[in-house]
């Protein structure tokens, strides 16, 4: 694939007089299949309690430690929840089955559960990170207390102390993996490691360093009582209207829209294949607002900071292949990564960049390693997107 660094789009290129050095984009010549090649009104059906809470649910994102931030090592993602029911966590099989009658029982309001491993096969570390929400005080105490009960009726298993937190429960039974259930406010922070060889200090450590970060990170939340939850914007600076909707009749890879929203850099980052290399990238291309809709758009400072994200988002492993770009957007840039993402089911995305946003795109792959020819229409259609909403 070739494309010309440094080159980019400009509001005047729509009216066929580009700037110099900048590649010219016919908008209105732009092959976007089914989906319609201009911003749309971002307004969310909320129609049962989890809808609303799931609002709650990602603006609580935005507040979890990154796995990557207490280990640079563990970096594959393996899922990235929001739980916006007391049997949610056990709907989507994240918590065992056995821990049911603590969230139904003590009411669990919403929850956000992240998941990452380290590459290393032979070598294997893992690191858990949860915040569930509560009503009460007292409620997040006693789930607590429930949590490590069931946790210690299985037979071996013996208590772990973490340095600085004496609230923490915290057992194991192989001193390889380890789980931690602690009451903070109104919330639990639970936290699952695994090291590579037995280590009961090296466990200790990481738990406490989550901990420690867990609690930092919540000292800025501010949490929405539910009847206000409706009051907060839907659609933070126009970020979802710029951003690519669902396909027209489904044909996304995407089994669902939880994750729909606006969502600061942090909490994006729980979504991200690379979120070591993405920190970096976010923070030195100033992203302050992502928008997570069926295309996802960040906002950076400019356009020389939305390309170099632009490269950082496209990056090819070893195994990942490069794609060329679609008809009529040279600046564009897509690849197939090797694994399929956890969250949203893609192997393939484009990245086009417009201004001071980059929007991205994904498909799945068709089972004869062709490419999934919607792919290219919404890349059409997202670029479209962005110019037209200037």
């Amino acid at each position: 694939m070739v494309t010309v660094a440094g080159v980019g789009c400009s509001a005047s290129t729509i009216t066929g007089e580009p700037r110099p050095g900048m590649a010219s984009v016919d908008v209105a010549s732009l092959k976007t299949g089914a989906y319609k090649p201009e911003p749309s009104a971002y307004d969310p059906m909320i129609d049962t309690p989890g809808e609303l809470r799931a609002v709650e649910a990602r603006r609580m994102l935005n507040y979890l430690v990154v796995p990557s931030d207490i280990d640079s090592d563990i970096t594959e993602l393996s899922g990235t929840e929001l739980f916006t029911t007391p049997e949610m966590p056990f709907i989507l099989e994240t918590l065992p089955e056995k821990y049911r009658p603590v969230t139904v029982d003590n009411n669990l309001l919403i929850g956000v559960y992240v998941v990452r491993i380290n590459k290393d096969l032979r070598s294997r570390k893992k690191l858990i990170i949860s915040v569930l929400r509560f009503p009460t005080e007292a409620a997040s105490r006693k789930a607590v207390e429930q949590f490590d009960q069931i946790t210690n009726a299985d037979p071996g298993r013996h208590t772990i102390l973490v340095d600085g937190h004496a609230d923490a429960r915290t057992s194991s039974a192989d001193d390889i993996t380890a789980v931690s259930f602690m009451p903070h406010g109104s919330f639990v922070i639970l936290v699952n490691a695994g090291v590579p060889q037995p280590n009961q200090t090296a466990l200790a450590g990481v738990i406490g360093t989550t901990i420690d970060q867990q609690v930092a990170r919540l000292a800025q939340f501010q949490p929405t009582p539910l009847d206000d939850i409706l009051d907060l914007p839907m659609d933070q600076d126009g970020i979802m209207r710029r951003a690519l909707p669902k396909a027209p009749g489904g044909g996304d890879p995407f089994y669902n829209d939880d994750d729909f929203g606006p969502v600061q850099p942090a909490g994006q980052l729980h979504f991200e294949r690379n979120p070591v290399e993405m920190k970096r990238a976010l923070e030195e291309s100033g992203v302050d607002l992502i928008g997570r809709r069926g295309g996802i758009v960040y906002r950076t400072r400019d356009l020389s900071a939305a390309f170099h994200l632009q490269s950082v988002l496209v990056k090819a492993g070893r195994n990942d292949e490069e794609l060329e770009p679609p008809p009529g957007l040279p600046d564009a840039r897509c690849v197939r990564i090797e694994f399929v993402d956890q969250v949203r089911h893609f192997d393939e995305l484009c990245a086009v960049v417009r201004g001071r946003y980059v929007g991205v795109v994904v498909a799945k792959s068709r089972f004869n390693g062709r490419s999934d020819p919607a792919l290219y229409n919404r890349a059409a259609a997202q670029y479209a997107i962005l110019a037209r909403s200037e």
